[in-house]
């Protein structure tokens, strides 16, 4: 079928000749009309993949002579015909499900009575805790659940949203509502699971037979074409019910990037609230909070420390508490009275490890590359072929690889390049390091350092 064929190679130029072969071109032609495409996948994974990879793409560039779409149908080979089952052994099933979801828990300490919200923030704060129905001024409030459907947070991690979530989840629990609170990458594992089980009836049903779905950083949908496929629907459902949905992700709906145009238009029929990250004053509340309901008398040269290292990580902040706490209770040595700077920066070795890392950004190194050649990060990213351009360029794409370990493909959306572009730059450059080219390799380590 030459539409297939011409997709296919699209897709290598994109992919790769070596994915395109392992993951498509094994896929059998079962039959095919005028308007549809009939595939076999060897298994669930090859299956799977597709979803994930292909089905968007194949939705939006699959056409025939007559430029009528071609809708692409995809089985499993020898998958097992469903057979007819005696009521007994329905029920016996009914009674042991073998097939469970697993939702993420609520910290109980994320509520709107321990909420720490900067002056920037305060606006949202309030319109949730009115949604909430928590707020002081009942008689005056208009906003109700349902009012704004659905409700999107954004903002930089450390701004305080899964905090606000979770404060959400708890005040409707506490109001007798059924909800649904999970992270991307949870409804992503669902939905894989389900499909995998042959249970997308218990998917579904787990999903919509609820109140209020409360979904945080749903920025990792990205690529994820049958989560997205499926959060489609779940959230198509939950609408047209007026059921409440509640999205959080680190960037507007606009800048989303690899999200489909109709879920994008969705996360903005309601009400799109910005928040900003929290200061050194919020993380020393938040800090102050934490260790008060864990009991633990954290000594103020400690809490400083803290805060100043973890400024901008509420997470790593808590955690870093109460590896401290752990620790001093295990180890007499590490105990409240006798920590120490040193003994903190000794126990904490990982996790400042992982804070230095998580503040280095693809952002970063291109602008410390541009830095280092005298040109503009613009001109990195641009698509001037000059050696001028293009050796920083392969650098740049080199060291996100390196220190960002950044997948191939990623490099590729953020340089704009194709993935065997990506590929063929990282190792030219490598092989100028291996050669001992002494511009190269001295420019490398100044920026190194520079990061």
């Amino acid at each position: 079928m030459q539409a297939w064929e011409q997709f296919l190679q699209s897709q290598e130029v994109e992919l790769g000749i070596e994915t395109v072969k392992k993951w498509l071109r094994n896929l059998k032609i079962q039959r095919f009309d005028a308007c549809n495409l009939y595939l076999e996948a060897r298994d669930s994974f090859q299956a799977l993949w597709f979803e994930e990879h292909i089905r968007s793409k194949a939705h939006s560039k699959l056409f025939n002579g007559n430029n009528k779409r071609i809708k692409v149908h995809l089985a499993i080979a020898n998958a097992p015909l469903p057979q007819k089952k005696s009521k007994e052994k329905l029920k016996k099933k009914d009674d042991q499900p073998s097939f469970l979801l697993t939702f993420d828990e609520l910290d109980p300490l994320c509520t709107f009575q321990n909420s720490v919200v900067n002056e920037d923030n305060q606006l949202t704060h309030k319109l949730l805790t009115e949604i909430a129905g928590l707020s002081k001024n009942k008689s005056q409030s208009v906003t109700k659940l349902g009012s704004f459907n659905p409700i999107y947070l954004y903002g930089k991690g450390g701004s305080g949203k899964t905090h606000m979530l979770m404060s959400l989840a708890h005040a409707f629990q506490t109001k007798g509502l059924k909800i649904v609170y999970v992270r991307a990458d949870t409804f992503t594992d669902h939905v894989v699971t389900a499909i995998r089980a042959g249970q997308m009836s218990i998917f579904r049903q787990a999903y919509r037979n609820i109140d209020a779905l409360i979904v945080d950083d749903v920025h990792i949908f990205s690529r994820r074409g049958a989560t997205q496929e499926e959060f489609f629907h779940t959230f198509n459902t939950l609408h047209l019910e007026g059921k409440q949905i509640i999205l959080s992700a680190n960037c507007s709906p606009q800048e989303l990037q690899m999200i489909e145009p109709r879920l994008v238009s969705r996360f903005e029929w309601g009400i799109v609230l910005p928040m900003k990250p929290l200061q050194k004053e919020e993380m020393q509340q938040i800090l102050n909070i934490k260790a008060e309901a864990l009991q633990f008398p954290l000594p103020p040269k400690i809490a400083e420390f803290l805060v100043e290292t973890f400024v901008s990580n509420p997470k790593a902040l808590i955690k870093a508490l109460e590896a401290i706490i752990l620790r001093s209770h295990i180890d007499p040595e590490n105990s409240v009275n006798n920590l120490s700077i040193p003994a903190v920066k000794t126990l904490l070795a990982d996790l400042l490890i992982e804070e230095q890392k998580s503040t280095l950004t693809n952002t970063k190194i291109i602008q410390a590359v541009a830095d280092q050649y005298g040109i503009r990060a613009e001109d990195i990213l641009g698509k001037a072929q000059s050696r001028d351009c293009s050796l920083p360029r392969q650098l740049a794409m080199y060291l996100c690889r390196q220190q960002l370990k950044l997948p191939f493909m990623k490099i590729g959306e953020i340089f704009s390049r194709d993935h065997s572009t990506v590929m063929s730059g990282i190792k030219q450059i490598q092989t100028i390091i291996d050669a001992n080219d002494r511009e190269l390799t001295s420019a490398y380590f100044s920026i190194i350092k520079k990061l």
